[in-house]
């Protein structure tokens, strides 16, 4: 059985003893398996062991109620009651400030982060983690990570880039869904992705991660799927939402609608008079002539409209597409994902690019800094209007084979950052 650090920490609460004053980094979503909120099973804990009070919260991008959909708008600081009727500083991490300034660390010893990932690299959680480390390393605090499970799969060196996917980030292309070279499906939990940090930003820095119970790498993604889920941010209400988030989030960039407005985003995508038939068939072809390391047979698709109450084609009739994840081992997200764009760019005459201003990046193309590279915007400016055939398939091909050795030699160097084994 697979057990959130968080969950242990409630029948063994002298994991967290003798933190000091802690900060506790986490959103509403954070809770255990039982739903019980961390802040009250983590506030319980350290009541119940010495030298452990909790001083202060921080919360990630959408706030810690997770109230604000898109990016770029942020959130303030303000207070949080607890249980026990003490009120204490909510700081916000989404705001004037993306990392913990001195004076928000004045009265703190350790930062204790329980924030969901989804295993993808445009996820800001991941950042949060990472500016924590930053200013804990210069203000000589400690950081303590309460692990999860990544909902995605974790990278497996027997299936080299089976479940890492993409090229990581050119770093010319930085922004706040960017700060290291990660592919876009990164294949490690929260707790691993901060031995990665301490090791590219050479960090000093005494960190510790309380791991996940149960958890291997060989843990099927079908088993972690059906872990209980709660909404890490606004636009992931299911945990099929967020198997498709590497696949879909490069539409944020574009025209096309990805799902925003709609039940199920990044599940759910199109645009008006989006030649949706078309499409399908590309994906069915596909699926049948690629390599199969850059299919994505385990999803069904099936055509679907919707009419978005907000963001992009708001209240118009989208013609789209609904992914159904029936087997979860057998989906390259990032094939899945520039193939939609690749057809659009050629046969979707409303396709078009967002203009800069995305994630605190006011200069580059939005599209540089989701899918990492220069490369894949040229590739699709250069199909642009042109109708689909095998000439395009193929040079998709060549340019996803790169990807995904990028995803490969990204998996072997940092294998010594796993924490979980097969």
């Amino acid at each position: 059985m697979v057990n959130s650090a968080i969950d242990l920490i409630e029948s063994k609460p002298e994991l967290v003893k003798n933190l000091g004053r802690v900060a506790l980094v986490v959103n509403q979503a954070s809770t255990t398996q039982q739903y019980k909120p961390s802040i009250e099973a983590f506030a319980w804990a350290a009541s119940q062991v010495e030298g452990t009070t909790l001083t202060c919260l921080f919360g990630p991008q959408h706030g810690y109620g997770q109230t604000e959909q898109d990016n770029m708008i942020e959130t303030v600081d303000s207070h949080f009651t607890l249980s026990d009727g003490r009120k204490i500083p909510l700081y916000s991490l989404y705001s004037k400030t993306r990392v913990p300034t001195p004076e928000q660390l004045s009265d703190v010893d350790t930062l204790v982060v329980d924030l969901q990932d989804v295993g993808c690299r445009v996820y800001t959680y991941m950042l949060t983690l990472a500016g924590c480390m930053r200013s804990a390393a210069q203000l000589n605090k400690r950081v303590v990570v309460l692990d999860r499970p990544n909902p995605l799969g974790l990278s497996q060196l027997k299936y080299p880039g089976g479940f890492t996917q993409g090229n990581c980030l050119d770093m010319t292309w930085q922004s706040f869904v960017g700060w290291y070279p990660i592919p876009m499906r990164h294949g490690l939990t929260m707790g691993e992705l901060g031995h990665l940090f301490m090791k590219y930003d050479q960090l000093k820095l005494d960190y510790q991660v309380i791991k996940v119970e149960g958890l291997k790498r060989t843990t099927s993604i079908q088993e972690l799927s059906e872990l209980p889920w709660t909404t890490p941010s606004p636009n992931l209400p299911t945990w099929a939402t967020a198997f498709c988030f590497p696949a879909f989030v490069a539409l944020e960039t574009t025209t096309l609608s990805e799902g925003r407005g709609t039940t199920l985003p990044f599940q759910t995508v199109g645009a008006p008079n989006l030649p949706v038939q078309m499409i399908r068939k590309t994906f069915t072809h596909w699926n049948e002539t690629a390599p199969k390391k850059l299919r994505f047979s385990g999803l069904n698709v099936r055509e679907h409209c919707f009419r978005p109450t907000f963001n992009k084609s708001q209240s118009e009739i989208c013609h789209g597409l609904q992914f159904h994840p029936v087997s979860p081992n057998e989906n390259n997200l990032m094939a899945l994902g520039v193939l939609l764009l690749a057809v659009a760019a050629c046969e979707f005459k409303d396709f078009n690019w967002k203009a800069p201003g995305y994630e605190y990046n006011f200069t580059d193309p939005p599209v540089h800094l989701v899918l990492g590279h220069s490369k894949w915007k040229s590739f699709f400016d250069s199909i642009k209007g042109t109708p689909w055939n095998p000439t395009v398939q193929d040079s998709l091909i060549e340019l996803l084979q790169w990807s995904e050795a990028s995803a490969q030699e990204f998996e072997l160097t940092f294998e010594n950052c796993h924490l979980y084994q097969p």
